[in-house]
């Protein structure tokens, strides 16, 4: 296999932006080509969920190359609803590994503030299947039942989600790009608005604008590359409810198998947390620790930043917050600077799309 080298990654502010689609991309863009020569990029693409709907922009990806000056390259668009930046770099990688390109750009950005959060949970919600829409379930209704599953079938109770939130919001108060940087107590948890039972506000993600981006190349070595990936595909019909996902697990199992690893070799992880539990579900896929644990391991502090696993060290996308499209490679950009600071040399990013219909799993080296 051809090595796939990451470069210049690089994230804007998550938050209320007041910007466009385009502008988010461009500001983010430019950032990236700093001491990067455009000439050299044949590869642009570009990952957004819905900037039809949030902001009225079409046709993104090549008006987004004309302004960066990109000459002679290929541009397209990914998406795959709250997936789609895992899975546009997924998709450079494999296009940089049949041969026809050797630099790709790419960037993800989203601007979903401007809309109400319920025209947002409508549009979220649009990705559901025509079943689970009929049945009134929103992601939100969705994520509740898998977290009340999860809290029965492994003895847990509602108040034991204050850990992973309380670990989220400490963690992205330290962060200077994060949207929330508000740690809270017990008591702020507890007097929380319920969303749906047992999720309240501080196990749901926030609306957020922000951009996220990089360039793979097979031609220039850096000191990190994409050692190993991985999807799922769950059928979108399937109304099966488990604490657990069968395309987190398949994307798993090829990214381990890809790479030629195994989950115990795992220093540090950025992990899909759109909602609290998610986190712990994806830590179980994973193999990082024993079906039913993983929450015991929050609590424990194995998962914190200084602990045996840190995961969501960023503060994930409960609080660095989850503009759609750039999700997915925000975390590869946060776990790439991670790894770096804190001499780790396998970590691992998980980027969930739709309600676990479309996951993608990442291993990432760094060889100083």
């Amino acid at each position: 296999m051809t090595n796939v080298y990451i470069h210049n990654p690089s994230i804007t502010k998550f938050g209320k932006l007041n910007a466009g689609v385009m502008d988010i991309a461009l500001q983010t863009g430019r950032s990236v080509l700093e001491n990067f020569d455009s000439d050299q990029i044949d590869l642009f693409i570009l990952s957004t969920f819905a900037p039809e709907v949030y902001t009225h922009e079409f046709h993104l990806a090549a008006k987004i190359a004309s302004q960066l000056n990109l000459k002679q390259v290929f541009c397209t668009r990914s998406e795959t609803a709250s997936s789609s930046g895992a899975s546009a770099v997924h998709l450079a990688y494999y296009l940089l590994q049949s041969g026809q390109f050797k630099n790709a750009l790419v960037l993800g950005a989203e601007s979903m503030s401007q809309l109400s959060r319920e025209v947002n949970n409508l549009t979220l919600g649009s990705v559901l299947s025509e079943a689970q829409i009929k049945f009134s379930m929103s992601m939100a209704q969705g994520a509740a039942m898998i977290a009340n599953l999860y809290l029965h079938n492994y003895q847990y109770d509602k108040s034991d989600l204050f850990y992973i939130a309380e670990k989220l919001h400490e963690n992205g108060s330290k962060n200077k790009y994060a949207h929330l940087q508000k740690p809270i107590t017990r008591e702020d948890y507890e007097k929380a608005p319920v969303f749906s039972y047992p999720l309240n506000l501080y196990d749901i993600s926030p609306i957020s604008d922000g951009g996220a981006g990089l360039i793979l190349s097979t031609e220039k070595r850096s000191g990190l590359r994409i050692l190993g990936t991985g999807h799922g595909h769950t059928d979108f019909h399937n109304l099966n409810m488990e604490p657990s996902f069968h395309s987190s697990r398949t994307a798993f199992e090829k990214a381990y198998k890809s790479s030629n690893i195994k989950s115990h070799q795992i220093e540090i992880a950025e992990l899909h947390d759109a909602f609290t539990i998610f986190e712990v579900i994806g830590g179980e896929d994973a193999g990082l620790f024993p079906r039913g644990k993983g929450l015991e391991f929050v609590k424990s502090g194995e998962t914190h930043p200084n602990g045996s696993i840190p995961i969501n060290v960023s503060g994930g996308l409960k609080t660095r917050g989850h503009p759609i499209g750039a999700s997915g490679i925000a975390q590869i950009v946060e776990i790439s600077g991670l790894m770096k600071r804190k001499n780790k040399s396998l970590g691992l990013t998980h980027s969930i799309g739709g309600l676990a219909t479309n996951n993608f799993a990442t291993i990432i080296e760094n060889s100083g």
